[in-house]
Parts: C-alpha cells; sequence; structure tokens
C-alpha cells in the first residue's frame, strides 16, 4: 500500500492522541478518590474525639466526620492526641484517652481496624518500612517534676507495631519520656521532653530497635523539626540547632524577651513560633529573635489559646480550644498575618493534618 505524506500525518496524529489520552487516564487512575481528597482534617480532642474536614478553599466544612462515614461503628475514643498517615492511604487515629489508634482509609475515612492492645497512653506515631513507631506515656509515675532530681527510671515506651496485622509486635524504652516522634532518612527522632521536663532527643536505629545516639537539649523541648540535615528544637526560652548526624548543636538562641514560646514549624526556610495568643515569624536558622509578633489572634480562652498549630503552603492554621466543654473556632490566615477564615469546629481543637 502507497502511503502518501497526508496518510502519515493523520496515522501520527491518532497515535499522539492515543498516547496522551493514555497517560491523562493513567493520571486520573492514580488521583485517589473520597469526599476527603482535597482539604485538611482538623482533630478535636473532646470528650470523645471527633475530626472536621475543610475543603482547600475553606468553603466546605463537615464536622464529625468519622460518625459520618461509618454509622455503626464505634467513637474514636477518648481525648484524640494525633493523626499520623502511612504510604498506603491509611489515616491512624490515635486516643490517648482510651488506649486506642482507630485506622481509617484517609480520603474516604471508612473504618479499616483498631489497634487496642499494647498502647498505654499513646501520643505520637510516624510510620518507616511497614511499622509503626508510637510514644506512650504510660503511668506518669516517673514524674519528679524537677528537673534537678530527675527519676532513677522512666516508664513511657514506643510501640512498634506490624502495619500488616495491626498489632504491637515489640516495645522500645529510651530511658526518657517520650512524645514527638519524627523519622528522617531511616532514623527515628523523639523528643525526650515532655510537660516542661527532659531534655534529651533520642536517636533510634529501627533495625535493631535501639536507641543509638542521645542528644542533649534545654530542658523542656516542646516541639522539634528536622530540615537541611539539621534538628531544631523548641523551648519556652530558646531555639537550638543541632547537626542531625553527629549531635552537636550548632547554635542556641536564647530569647531575652520572650517566654512561653511553643509549636514550632519550619516551611519555606522560615521558623513559625507561638507565644501566648501571638504568632512569631523568623527565618530558619536566625540567631536574632524576633521583635514583634506577626499577628495577634483574640481568645478567651483560660487554657486552650494555640492549642493547635500549623504553617503551611502559604497559610498559618490556629486551632482554639475554647471552655473545653463546647464547639470552638480554628482561624486560618496568610504569611503576611491576614485572616482568611473563622471557622466553627469540634470540641477541643488540636491540630491539623493535611490530604
Amino acid at each position: 500500500m502507497k502511503i502518501n505524506k497526508l496518510t502519515l500525518l493523520a496515522l501520527l496524529s491518532v497515535f499522539i492522541l492515543n498516547s496522551c489520552s493514555d497517560d491523562t487516564d493513567d493520571l486520573i487512575d492514580q488521583v485517589p478518590e473520597g469526599d476527603y481528597t482535597d482539604g485538611f482534617f482538623v482533630l478535636n480532642e473532646g470528650g470523645i474525639g471527633t475530626v472536621t474536614y475543610i475543603s482547600d478553599d475553606l468553603s466546605d466544612v463537615e464536622q464529625d466526620i468519622f460518625a459520618s462515614a461509618n454509622t455503626n461503628a464505634a467513637d474514636l475514643g477518648a481525648y484524640t492526641q494525633s493523626i499520623f498517615f502511612d504510604d498506603n492511604n491509611r489515616a491512624y487515629i490515635i486516643s490517648n484517652g482510651s488506649n486506642l489508634i482507630t485506622v481509617v482509609d484517609r480520603y474516604t475515612f471508612e473504618l479499616i481496624d483498631v489497634i487496642d492492645e499494647g498502647l498505654t497512653v499513646p501520643k505520637y506515631g510516624v510510620v518507616y518500612k511497614g511499622k509503626a513507631y508510637v510514644t506512650n506515656n504510660n503511668t506518669f509515675d516517673d514524674y519528679t517534676y524537677d528537673n534537678d532530681n530527675p527519676p532513677s527510671s522512666y516508664d513511657d515506651f514506643i510501640a512498634v507495631i506490624d502495619l500488616e496485622t495491626l498489632s504491637v509486635e515489640s516495645t522500645i524504652e529510651t530511658n526518657s519520656y517520650t512524645e514527638q516522634i519524627e523519622e528522617e532518612d531511616g532514623l527515628i527522632y523523639v523528643n525526650g521532653s515532655s510537660f516542661g521536663y527532659g531534655n534529651t532527643i533520642n536517636v533510634i536505629n529501627p533495625s535493631s530497635n535501639a536507641v543509638v545516639r542521645t542528644i542533649s537539649t534545654a530542658f523542656g523541648v516542646n516541639s522539634f523539626d528536622i530540615e537541611d540535615g539539621s534538628i531544631y528544637t523548641l523551648s519556652s526560652n530558646s531555639y537550638e540547632v543541632f547537626n542531625k548526624d553527629n549531635g552537636e548543636q550548632i547554635s542556641n538562641l536564647e530569647f531575652s524577651d520572650l517566654s512561653g514560646a511553643s509549636n514550632l514549624v519550619l516551611e519555606d526556610d522560615k521558623a513559625y513560633f507561638t507565644v501566648n495568643r501571638s504568632v512569631y515569624v523568623m527565618e530558619q536558622n536566625s540567631t536574632t529573635e524576633p521583635e514583634k509578633p506577626l499577628l495577634t489572634y483574640s481568645s478567651t480562652s483560660q487554657y486552650g489559646a494555640m492549642y493547635g498549630f500549623a504553617a503551611k503552603d502559604g497559610r498559618i492554621y490556629i486551632a482554639d480550644g475554647g471552655d473545653f466543654s463546647s464547639d470552638s473556632f480554628v482561624e486560618i490566615y496568610s504569611t503576611n498575618g491576614s485572616l482568611l477564615k473563622n471557622i466553627t469546629v469540634g470540641l477541643g481543637p488540636n491540630g491539623f493534618y493535611f490530604n
């Protein structure tokens, strides 16, 4: 058969269109499906914990989405503390008042299973290579409430959970308190300070489930983040930076005019944190404290001002605990400090989690 140029061009056009269509179909297939694909969650501590969904454009708000998606299931338990995710589209909702982790599909919030054994006051979790590592405060019998006289031993532990069986397979002791937890470059980093006491970051090798390095910090680190090969820690009066690989201190900014700093978040080379009802921002590696706040919000909460905080993708998120007996609110700001929206959520909102 004789093929002229026009015929050849027509065949090439069909091939290209089919290829583009196939690629588009592949991309569509990769987009997660569910009512909660494009937005973020607000975790409401309770009482009995609930989750509020808010769309990215802030126009759609849905309260208590777990109950809506699971009409015949039990509730999330008492005092929901945090949420973490795995690589298989699952969300893990930790209730430290019920010693419970509820596992749901992160995009539909349909119940998958619960983990209700091997946990004692669980707080925070992280996933690495098919395992979840969850910090547990345990009995609180190890609190001396005196940094000059620390306890002789600690009963906090990390529960190691097999994500195939959803059961606790082992525990790790760190000889410290255990709070926030992060994974970076195949190692697990655990904050060893709790409620103002303790002064360590513990580094765990998940291959051996052993502490391989202990980094000495200021007392009472309440939040930390890892970026660009460094560990950034925040306590009430100081901002420290450590080399991630050897634990050596790189810098230490002791605040002279600020006290009660908390909620450290690193975003776009900036360090965001809160003091009372104000948000402060400075360069990530700054050695000078900011002179004035970026914004101050209005709250009448006696104990729940800045109960939750996040900074992500050009926005600042504040959760107000309110009176802990009725629904409260969150506020979303631009990074120049302009209020974008105030949204009513559930009881005691304490954190933001992004889909």
